[in-house]
């Protein structure tokens, strides 16, 4: 939203600006990052990366593409025998369930419901991969209950044709079948595409199990937090929880019903983690790790994505249609924008349009002029945590940082009638004064309701 106590909306239309976009491939060190819904079959892993699926050896290496359409692909799922991944993909306007030779090759679209008006809301996750059955067939949650789009419950599909068969439960989130396959571990609720993290309310997640013969469900977990992907391996359920604040793996014993922490992750939580044959495969800070099942011995994956990038080559973009926040200089010939994470100046009538900070990989927000003219202030997470910064009103010259080791939400700041001082509250319900000139900070007040420490 634009905000303004002035209308800036004449201004709008003049950041019919194009840009030069020039991204940097991900470091080589470490391997590619961003590579999500991991998949592992003894020595090979699949994963989507920038939209499409890659298949890479399970102890890292070089990836090859094994999708390239525009449509996006999601969730893949490798079968028992290693021969084919399931998958959703949006390749006819809907998204529906395919496979694909684990080699490469010919999709076979196995879905044909029309799911439009159905999808969860805000273009939520339907057609969601869950594994394959001993027999053969592919689990798959999708969003198609009676009371509403955001549930959803499961469903067989067999890669042979014919119609999809409901699971006789009525919704459910990540699951499990048990190597039998006559008994389902799952949660009721899912949460895994919302950005929610430590959720204790409503929808907190526990693990149950479902014994498909005697129709009989029972809970296994209690935590209050999230207990989730569930995946059944012998007599061991193993699943993710934030019991220690982060995600990390647990394994429930389903004889004893006792239940362990099996990894020790402290800085990002595991997520969407698979089971395999031999080896559960997970993402962590944007990077795979395999857990080998018989040691439970943790290995990050060293895997190298090469492709053209096509996102990355410098091109023109109209900045016009991202324009998410907005101030107007004092004398109202210019306005500052914050649009695809630059600030830009831009004129009422005639001159240039300027880009302030033109940065790659950082966000800046949130600008606020001064009242004198001479400074734009705003928000950039350089450092890698939202700061407040102060720079020239044209851009010359360097920015100078007023705030350090930030760790919670900021809010647009607000500049004193001389220029000399920044207000800010922050989403521990404090308000703060900034002298511009040392950097100090002054706390006026906070408030006594709905401080995050009540939810710590």
């Amino acid at each position: 939203m634009i905000r303004s106590s002035r209308s800036v909306s004449l201004f709008a239309c003049m950041l019919f600006v194009f840009l030069t976009v020039s991204i940097s491939a991900p470091a080589a060190a470490d391997g590619a990052r961003m590579l999500r819904y991991p998949t592992i079959h003894n020595d090979f892993v699949v994963f989507s990366y920038a939209g499409d699926l890659w298949r890479a050896p399970s102890k890292g290496g070089h990836a090859w593409r094994l999708t390239s359409h525009q449509g996006v692909e999601l969730t893949p799922k490798i079968s028992p025998d290693g021969q084919w991944v399931a998958y959703s993909a949006q390749y006819t306007g809907t998204r529906q369930v395919y496979v694909i030779p684990a080699a490469g090759g010919q999709p076979k679209q196995l879905t044909f419901y029309n799911d439009v008006g159905v999808m969860p809301p805000r273009g939520g996750f339907d057609y969601w991969i869950q594994g394959w059955s001993p027999d053969g067939k592919i689990m798959v949650r999708m969003n198609r209950t009676p009371w509403g789009r955001r549930p959803g419950r499961y469903f067989m599909v067999d890669p042979a044709g014919g119609l999809e068969e409901p699971l006789p439960i009525p919704v459910g989130g990540s699951a499990s079948l048990s190597p039998s396959g006559t008994q389902l571990a799952y949660t009721y609720f899912d949460r895994e595409f919302r950005t929610w993290k430590r959720h204790m309310g409503g929808r907190n997640q526990d693990i149950w199990t479902f014994d498909l013969e005697a129709m009989e469900s029972k809970r296994l977990t209690d935590w209050q937090g999230s207990d989730n992907f569930p995946m059944w391996h012998g007599d061991t359920i193993y699943f993710t929880s934030d019991r220690d604040h982060t995600l990390n793996l647990f394994a429930y014993d389903t004889t004893t019903g006792d239940a362990r922490k099996v990894t020790d992750f402290n800085e990002y939580d595991v997520l969407w983690p698979s089971l395999g044959p031999d080896a559960i495969v997970f993402m962590n800070g944007g990077w795979l790790y395999r857990l080998d099942l018989a040691t439970e011995e943790t290995t990050q994956l060293s895997i190298t994505v090469g492709d053209e990038l096509p996102a990355t080559l410098s091109r023109w973009i109209d900045a016009s249609e991202n324009i998410a926040d907005a101030d107007l200089s004092p004398d109202g010939k210019r306005a500052v924008f914050e649009a695809r994470g630059d600030l830009y100046s831009v004129p009422a009538k005639n001159g240039a349009t300027r880009n302030l900070t033109n940065t790659q990989g950082v966000r800046e927000s949130s600008p606020a002029w001064s009242p004198d003219g001479a400074w734009i202030a705003y928000y950039s997470d350089a450092s890698g945590e939202m700061e407040l910064l102060v720079r020239s009103h044209d851009g010359q010259g360097e920015p100078r940082q007023l705030t350090q080791g930030n760790t919670v939400w900021l809010y647009p700041a607000r500049w004193s009638p001389d220029s000399k001082k920044l207000a800010f509250a922050n989403s521990s319900n404090g308000l703060d004064i900034l002298d511009v000139a040392s950097g100090s900070v002054t706390s006026v007040d906070e408030g006594r309701r709905g401080h995050l420490d009540t939810y710590r």
